[in-house]
């Protein structure tokens, strides 16, 4: 800022710290519009999950494979879950025209502080049953053929890559969430 407010004041507390109420807004706009279109990417690739493995769910059932059918369907219903977990915790909170800029950037930042924080629960944790029913079930399948053994070692490295994604998701969350923060910390220093 350029031009203190309140000169005098600024002579008097020389730390203190202004904002400019239209950077303020601008913030909270930008923040906003990253918010919504997050959520917009997460719900199309949630759609898309739902058709390819609900579509897959049902060719298994039609060929009689109970058990990934099964499996396929708790992926299908896990993203359903973390489609309305997105909603509920990670969405864009109400601004009120009665609200400071300050206190609606800080609920704005608390919320999406405590959604990131807590990924590993409501978006990778509703994906774990259906995914380790299916490596169980190829596992289960690929071992009446040719051996726990060769099963095992067949699924090893594809179960090592879906749970490493699962665990570099939640990691890159929980990073994002520090930086939040301390923009959260920041905000509170102005108060």
């Amino acid at each position: 800022m350029t031009t203190p407010p309140l000169p005098q004041w600024c002579d008097t507390a020389p730390d203190a710290a202004f904002t400019v109420p239209a950077e303020c807004s601008r913030r909270a706009d930008r923040f906003a519009r990253r918010v919504r279109i997050r959520n917009g990417i997460e719900y199309a690739a949630g759609a898309l999950v739902i058709v390819l493995f609900g579509a897959a769910s049902v060719g298994a059932a039609i060929k009689g494979e109970g058990l990934i059918a099964l499996s396929l369907a708790l992926i299908v219903g896990g993203t359903l879950v973390i489609l309305r977990n997105l909603a509920r915790r990670a969405g864009n909170v109400e601004r009120l025209p009665e609200e400071p800029c300050l206190a609606h950037l800080r609920r704005q930042y608390a919320r999406q502080y405590a959604a990131l924080r807590a990924v590993p629960v409501w978006y990778v944790g509703p994906l774990i049953p259906g995914c380790a029913l299916l490596y169980a079930s190829v596992a289960a399948g690929v071992a009446e053929v040719a051996g726990w053994r060769t099963a095992l070692s067949g699924i090893a490295g594809p179960a090592a890559i879906t749970f490493g994604i699962f665990a570099a998701i939640a990691l890159l969350n929980l990073l994002a969430a520090r930086g939040l923060k301390r923009q959260l910390d920041a905000l509170d220093a102005l108060a």
